[in-house]
């Protein structure tokens, strides 16, 4: 006569029978190698039921289901994300390790754990599944706050921000892509946010999009691009554009690279000894492929014209650039610096 079966638990039902939209938190930490991931988890979970919880799509909603089950499922669903979360945290904590480990070992320091080019494709490629009822501005404000929590616990760092009458705009958008434990230093203008932010390697520096009526802060980055700083991030990252224009309203300062996304914009300032209108410099630009447009321009201390300019593009390698552009327009153009740029934000939705 064959053994009898053990009965299940209530908890190990749930798990066998309760699909759906949890695949969605999942699959937001498959960057867990899964050999760790189980070396963690796996007396918590059991093989079998972290591979159905990952692969399960039907809805989590089913007939018959009495409204305990129900709320149990809930409870189930919201155990494994908050393990998901430890598991997550403990990596993060191995990776701050074995910066510090190799640090010693080069004499160097760990830099910044910011990578907005990394986040720019992990939420694009989210976005590109999501589905359901549940917004994916919802999925981005937990996810955003994961990210920050997390990339602190790697590399503490602090943001630095301008006073005046755009202060708290600059607070809660720093709040929210930052995170609450991220420290905020207010500073009286864009020029004491350069000087802060190029003198910490950690901190970053929230600045106001570039424009006409704006103070031309940009002028300073050139002589600044030495110290490793540069604009690596714009925000808000996720957009209505016919709520807030063409471009975004921040821009962020960091020691971290600017670094391909996919999807990007460079930030560029061009100087000239002549006078040259935005038309001519679009069409110059256009004769190599490259959609642009002049954000702004200025006079120097020697009275060169510069030019800051976005081009829709990642700009890898900005002197062979400068070198094209010369060839192509009669040595029109002096000097070309790119002082960095950021991933083009989601623009669907309403902006976060």
């Amino acid at each position: 006569m064959a053994a009898s079966r053990p009965a299940k638990s209530p908890r190990e039902a749930v798990n066998r029978k309760v699909g759906g939209k949890v695949n969605h938190f999942f699959d937001l930490f498959r960057a867990i190698p899964i050999g760790q991931f189980m070396a963690i988890r796996l007396k918590a979970f059991g093989k079998k039921t972290v591979r159905n919880f990952a692969r399960q799509g039907a809805s989590m909603t089913q007939p018959g289901k009495t409204l305990m089950q129900l709320r149990e499922a809930i409870d189930d669903i919201d155990d494994r994300i908050h393990d998901l979360l430890m598991a997550r945290a403990d990596l993060a904590g191995q990776i701050r390790t074995a910066k510090q480990r190799a640090a010693g070992i080069e004499g160097g320091d760990m830099g910044s754990a910011y990578r907005p080019a990394r986040e720019a494709d992990m939420l694009r490629r989210l976005k590109s599944r999501h589905r359901g009822d549940l917004p994916f501005e919802s999925v981005a404000r937990i996810w955003r706050e994961i990210i920050a929590s997390l990339t602190q616990l790697q590399s503490p760092y602090g943001l630095y921000i301008c006073g005046g009458a755009d202060l708290m705009a600059f607070h809660d958008i720093g709040r929210f892509y930052y995170g609450a434990s991220a420290q905020i230093h207010i500073l009286d203008d864009a020029s004491a946010v350069i000087e802060a932010a190029a003198s910490d390697p950690l901190g970053l520096g929230l600045l106001p999009f570039p424009a006409e009526e704006t103070e031309p802060w940009w002028v300073q980055l050139p002589g600044k691009l030495e110290n490793g700083i540069a604009v690596i991030a714009a925000l808000p990252f996720f957009r209505n554009l016919e709520a807030s224009g063409d471009n975004p309203s921040i821009v962020v300062l960091s020691h971290a690279p600017f670094e391909p996304s996919g999807d990007d914009t460079s930030l560029i300032i061009l100087e000239s000894q002549t006078p040259l209108s935005p038309r001519i410099i679009e069409d110059v630009f256009s004769e190599l492929d490259f959609s642009v447009s002049v954000i702004d321009h200025q006079r120097d201390t020697t009275n060169a014209y510069l030019y800051l300019i976005k081009l829709n593009d990642y700009v890898a390698k900005p002197g062979d650039l400068l070198a094209r552009l010369k060839q192509n327009s009669s040595n029109m153009f002096l000097n070309l610096t790119l002082i960095g740029g950021y991933a083009n934000p989601i623009s669907e939705g309403t902006s976060i």
